[in-house]
């Protein structure tokens, strides 16, 4: 004598993925040269698909983008107190 279920669980799902196109003599010269640029003494990662990510490489980008930020800040603040100054000048001494 079983228990009885309340809930009904869901089965497995199957991935079926079939690709469209694939040519293997692009796939055979790709290794090809890749075998080629290692034994002449190119840097090149084993894994095509590898990005190049080097330590402190996160820590560059955000500088660089806050040191844009900070420009332009800077620019939009110079622009925005001559054009009160001059709107301040046109009310006072015209």
């Amino acid at each position: 004598m079983g228990i009885p279920r309340f809930i009904k669980l869901p089965g497995h799902k199957q991935f079926n993925y079939s690709p469209r196109y694939w040519d293997p003599e692009k796939e055979e010269r790709e290794v090809r040269i890749r075998r080629i640029k290692q034994e002449m003494g190119f840097d090149m990662p084993s894994d095509p698909n590898r990005s190049t990510i080097r330590r402190g490489s996160f820590r560059k980008a955000t500088q660089k983008t806050k040191v844009k930020a900070s420009r332009s800040s800077n620019i939009r603040l110079l622009v925005i107190l001559v054009v009160l100054f001059l709107l301040a000048y046109l009310l006072f001494f015209k």
